[in-house]
């Protein structure tokens, strides 16, 4: 493992490229000063965009991926990581108490599409590796934070969840009721955590402009795109303000709710 860094006649696809809209901007220096948060599939999409918000708003960042090849101190630099797996948990927590004495927040933004086919169709090891790191790499997550927050009497822990879970998305079984059970996840814990000044919450996204998209059949994007009410994809930076604020003190009040944000796609 790196040493961590020291801080700071088909349907036509959906243009979900065109800039129309003008993403959130503003940032507020020095709200997470002295706050370190580790941040999982921080590599790319809304995990990256999350943790540059946090990093410019003064929090020290450890940043983390699958894909990793870094020593943590950028979303470009990750530390790889394996979130399936809970002794690489243990060593990435014990790594960053040892180096900064404490843990404040965590993002949880690693996660996987899955196979796209059927429920009859779907293949075991597909599902198996979906559930491995959507849902178990949130629980190995939640297991080995949780003692440490609750300790301290303090701790912020969001989790990237999917407007999927409150749905469930014809051909995505596996990542549907993967992220479905994230949600039900989230809640044990935040009830279990209120009483020691830890909160835990999910975000529920519906599409988004990361590489995901990509993954996804033109057919199944223009399927998706026609529900959401907005008429556009999400850009990382309103997922990364969402997120920086239930990373905050001041999300105080909070917990274990699942934040919509899908353009309107789901209003209950």
């Amino acid at each position: 493992m790196a040493t961590l860094a020291s801080a700071d006649g088909k349907s036509a696809a959906p243009d979900t490229h065109r800039p129309i809209h003008q993403a959130p901007s503003s940032v507020w220096a020095d709200r997470f000063r002295g706050r370190v948060i580790l941040v999982t599939g921080a590599a790319g999409g809304l995990g990256s965009a999350a943790s540059t918000r946090l990093r410019d708003e003064g929090a020290t960042v450890v940043n983390t991926d699958a894909l990793g090849r870094g020593n943590g101190e950028s979303p470009a630099a990750s530390l790889r990581f394996d979130v399936t797996q809970r002794l690489e948990w243990d060593a990435v927590l014990d790594a960053v108490l040892g180096q900064h004495g404490r843990i404040d927040g965590a993002l949880f933004a690693h996660g996987v599409q899955g196979p796209e086919a059927a429920v009859q169709d779907m293949p075991f090891a597909g599902w198996s590796r979906t559930f491995a790191i959507n849902l178990d790499g949130c629980f190995h997550g939640l297991a080995a934070l949780l003692p440490v927050m609750r300790a301290a009497g303090y701790g912020r822990i969001a989790v990237l969840a999917s407007i999927a879970a409150r749905e469930g998305n014809a051909n995505m079984a596996a990542y549907s009721a993967s992220k479905a059970a994230v949600v039900a996840l989230v809640k044990t814990a935040a009830k279990e955590a209120a009483p020691d000044g830890v909160t835990v919450n999910s975000v529920a996204p519906s599409m988004f402009r990361t590489r995901l998209l990509d993954d996804l059949s033109p057919e199944r994007n223009a399927e998706l795109l026609a529900r959401v009410p907005m008429g556009r994809v999400g850009e990382p930076a309103e997922f990364a303000s969402l997120a920086a604020w239930l990373l905050s003190s001041e999300a105080s009040y909070t917990t274990g709710q699942v934040l919509d944000l899908s353009g309107g796609r789901n209003t209950a």
